[in-house]
């Protein structure tokens, strides 16, 4: 919330229309699968059976992404005794064959639509073809060389039945560029070869990149996105089925402490999008394969201590999560890093180093004794358990409270996130045409520094309720009577022909938009925008001669103490004001400096089903 909204905190109004489908781009249901995820595999040697049940049956999760099942074949891989600079196909073909019965013998355990949702990916420090790399026989020593392991991991490890669908070909590399001898553009050369060695081998698999640990695009008046995001796009985007990025709360890897749940995050995602549309005439998918909060202090991490910063960590997934679903035509995937039991983590140094007394933030199952016990983070999926169904509409008067509505047969859910800095009110509204026989509240919150989540059946749909900072509830409806939807609301995104546009005191600024889709209904003007703190962030937003206004207020906080804000600002746009063949929006800012990064404008059309 910015700080010119904060004088006066009425209640929210939020109205849901549940017969209103939302289309976003053609998806109209949760893909629970593409959403509620771990950053695990049912192959991790670690997790035995009962966890595995646990994570799937309990907890209802999805798998997410394996970093770790390469890196140990690469090793273990001898080099091609024709060619020591290559890996040994025939030995790859043999253990892909070993691999392959050893999880025919385990059919529960490795189902083929499980081991399809995973994501592969590797680290540079062991996959990055470079003459120094002796991290195998082979090295590798070219990203010929890595490519070859790489493709060939993927067709013989694999059936066609339960090949992973997702390949990042490096996990957060760029950061490590200078440490491993390397730099952005071989780097991304060898996501080219390997992506192109992959769809020789196995055309059915999308691979991606480069996975950004530091998405700060906007440091230096973007010369961060010129030197690595848009860099990497210009050398491989031609070759990527999707871009990956790394998205956390707090500092990962370098950078300026960054709250990026809120207006950040898909200021960043708009970026990339624009950037995509205006290269390719497309906004290729985009895949988020790590999100949280990082939190840097080593202090309060011993149990039960560790209870208060699963509070934030918990916020962070939550709030980030409920702008993600927003995208999902856009995501292939998101993951938010909830490692399973994590063996790995203990005994190393640094963020990641667990002990049983202070175990890593990022675990669902830490040490007891002999034992494991599940953490605080299993509350994020207990709290999305078996909320399912087609979406329906919802409209809120502040962006500070995210929401969603789902209908699934009998069950409607509204589910809620305050990412204000004050508890909030919410007064509720459009419920009048449903025929409710039981009402449960469910919220996750916070009590004596550590994270609750609780339940409560309710006399009635309340008139109102509120939301604590960085806290989340739902209601589940549960209906007497089915409840069908009457219209059909479409969004799409329609982007401009041009981007990251320099602002000037007084000069205009234009983006045209061109091809909207016909028919009736409004539209969002969606301004990313950065710029040093004190600039105006409220430019004056002309169409067709009209002046629209422009919020002072966006979702999340207002980005206090960072050297530069870089956030979306949605600017309503009535529909009578839009030409379906071209429609030009003209910006003018009073001062100058920064950038208008990207615009993109959403389009709402309403439709009898």
């Amino acid at each position: 919330m910015s700080p010119l909204a904060a004088a006066e905190l009425e209640p929210v109004q939020l109205t849901v229309s549940p017969d209103t489908v939302r289309s976003i781009g053609g998806i109209t249901t949760l893909e629970r699968e593409k959403y509620i995820t771990i950053h695990a595999t049912p192959g991790e040697p670690d997790i035995t059976e009962e966890q595995r049940i646990y994570i799937e049956e309990e907890l209802e999760a999805h798998y997410g992404r394996d970093g770790g099942v390469q890196s140990g074949q690469l090793q273990v891989t001898p080099a091609d005794p024709a060619n020591p600079r290559m890996p040994d196909v025939a030995f790859l073909k043999e253990a892909g064959a070993s691999a392959i019965a050893e999880r025919a013998a385990m059919p529960e355990r490795y189902r083929p639509e499980s081991m399809r949702e995973v994501v592969l990916c590797t680290h540079p420090e062991w996959m990055m073809g470079i003459e120094s790399n002796d991290y195998a026989e082979f090295g590798p020593k070219s990203a010929e060389a890595a490519a070859e392991f790489c493709a060939n991991f993927l067709k013989y490890f694999y059936t066609d039945e339960d090949r992973p669908k997702y390949y990042e070909v490096f996990n957060e590399p760029f950061v490590k560029s200078k440490k491993i001898g390397t730099n952005v553009e071989e780097m991304s050369h060898q996501h080219v070869v390997t992506a192109r060695r992959i769809k020789e081998l196995t055309p059915d698999v999308l691979v991606g990149g480069y996975s950004a640990a530091w998405a700060e695009v906007e440091a230096r008046n973007f010369e961060h996105w010129n030197n690595w995001q848009k860099a990497f796009m210009d050398i491989a985007g031609d070759d990527m089925d999707f871009f990956a990025t790394h998205l956390y709360d707090g500092v990962n890897v370098k950078g300026t402490h960054a709250e990026r749940t809120g207006s950040n995050i898909v200021a960043i995602m708009d970026l990339i999008d624009a950037y995509s549309y205006i290269k390719w005439g497309v906004a290729k998918p985009q895949m988020i394969s790590e999100y949280g909060r990082i939190i840097k202090p080593q202090t309060d991490k011993e149990w039960p201590n560790r209870l208060k910063r699963e509070v934030p960590v918990l916020g962070s997934f939550n709030g980030m999560l409920m702008m993600y679903l927003d995208h999902p035509d856009r995501m292939l995937k998101t993951v938010p890093y909830i490692l399973g039991v994590g063996s790995w983590t203990y005994g190393i140094e640094g963020g990641m180093r667990s002990t049983e007394e202070a175990p890593s933030d990022f675990l669902l199952f830490r040490r007891s004794g002999d034992n494991y016990v599940t953490t605080g983070l299993e509350l994020f999926y207990r709290f999305w358990k078996g909320i399912d169904g087609e979406r329906r509409l919802t409209t809120v008067s502040d962006p500070d409270i995210r929401s969603h509505y789902f209908a699934d047969g009998l069950r409607h859910t509204l589910v809620l996130h305050n990412m204000d800095t004050e508890e909030r009110a919410v007064a509720l509204d459009g419920f009048d045409g449903l025929d409710i026989a039981k009402v449960t509240l469910r919220r996750l919150t916070a009590e004596n520094e550590a994270p609750l989540l609780s339940e409560q059946t309710l006399f009635g749909l309340p008139d109102e309720i509120s939301i604590g900072v960085g806290q989340a509830a739902a209601l589940l409806i549960d209906l007497r009577s089915p409840y069908e939807a009457e219209r059909v609301q479409t969004e799409t995104r329609v982007y401009a022909s041009e981007y990251l546009k320099a602002i000037e005191a007084g000069q205009p600024i234009e983006f045209v938009f061109e091809g909207l889709p016909a028919g009736e209904g409004d539209a969002v003007l969606r301004l990313a925008i950065g710029r040093v703190p004190g600039l105006s962030l409220q430019p004056k937003v002309e169409v067709n001669g009209q002046t629209l206004e422009v919020p002072v207020d966006w979702s999340g906080g207002d980005q206090a103490g960072r050297p530069t804000f870089f956030g979306l600002i949605e600017v309503p746009v009535p529909g009578d004001l839009l030409d379906d063949a071209a429609t030009t929006f003209t910006l003018t800012f009073p001062d100058a400096g920064g950038k208008v990064a990207s615009a993109v404008l959403r389009v709402d059309r309403v439709t009898t089903k």
